[in-house]
């Protein structure tokens, strides 16, 4: 397999699953190990085409929530400003320490343990049927009347929880948007507010990944890349992740965020055949 077509696949996966509830993880485990069965070369995400392809996710989100992000750097929306640190931090404590005290246990025993992996894809699949759920009430009845929020109401404990949600995803199999924006609408976020605060989240998370890799880069040296199959990938996972963003809320506000669910469960189940093959 050519380094460019293994460039353009890790683009379009990375596009595809880093926005909508399918786990990215889990696919590029599930890529890894087919390519392995079928006796072909293993795709290697190097460090450097690792930056490219978060900065291409990252690009995406601050396209399509430009106008939130510019009141933000503005300082008009200073308390939107305080949920979102407060939402980011258990991943920033989790991933801190992962990396700093288990980084070869997740390496070795959990992102290469590929029925694990297929179970917690069903894990995600169960949490979107919640979200589902809890997207299909009616906000008018009056039970519900008084219980949905936007994110100028939403408190620091909730955005916190969002946030344990988005640490819970450092598991490969689990959604980081999936578990997110179920958490957000679970804490009574309205179905747009919910997606919001989730890609606000994913940007710090998002980032930090990419900051990771730079340091590794900065210490490991760029290794052996083309610049030309490195700037193609860039763009190819710029317009799939916006592509994957629209549809993801297209979906959600059409109360369909569960439809993930029912590709999930065979998927799970195809990872796990693969797993024990």
């Amino acid at each position: 397999m050519t380094e460019t077509l293994q460039i353009l696949l890790l683009a379009i996966l990375q596009g595809i699953t880093e926005f909508l509830p399918i786990s990215s993880s889990a696919h590029l485990v599930f890529l890894q190990e087919i390519l392995e069965k079928c006796g072909l070369s293993t795709i290697e995400e190097t460090y450097t085409l690792g930056i490219a392809l978060h900065l291409a996710s990252l690009l995406a989100i601050l396209c399509y929530y430009w106008r939130p992000l510019l009141r933000l750097a503005l300082g008009r929306d200073i308390p939107l400003l305080k949920l979102i640190i407060w939402g980011s931090l258990p991943v920033a404590i989790v991933g801190f320490g992962v990396k700093l005290f288990l980084d070869d246990f997740f390496e070795e025993k959990i992102f290469n343990n590929v029925p694990l992996v297929a179970c917690l894809l069903w894990v995600t699949a169960a949490v979107l049927l919640v979200g589902q759920k809890i997207s299909m009430q009616n906000p008018h009845h009056r039970k519900n009347r008084h219980w949905r929020k936007n994110l100028k109401t939403l408190s620091a404990r909730r955005a916190l929880g969002i946030g344990l949600a988005q640490a819970v995803a450092i598991l490969p199999g689990i959604s980081r948007s999936g578990s997110t924006i179920t958490a957000g609408l679970a804490f009574g976020l309205k179905r747009n507010d919910a997606a919001t605060f989730s890609f606000l989240l994913a940007i710090p998370a998002i980032g930090g990944a990419g900051l990771v890799e730079i340091l590794k880069v900065a210490k490991d040296g760029v290794g052996e890349i083309s610049v030309f199959p490195l700037i193609l990938g860039f763009i190819v996972c710029f317009i799939v992740s916006l592509l994957s963003l629209h549809l993801l809320i297209r979906l959600l506000r059409m109360r369909q965020i569960g439809i993930f669910a029912w590709y999930l469960i065979p998927m799970g189940f195809f990872m796990l055949l693969l797993g024990c093959w």
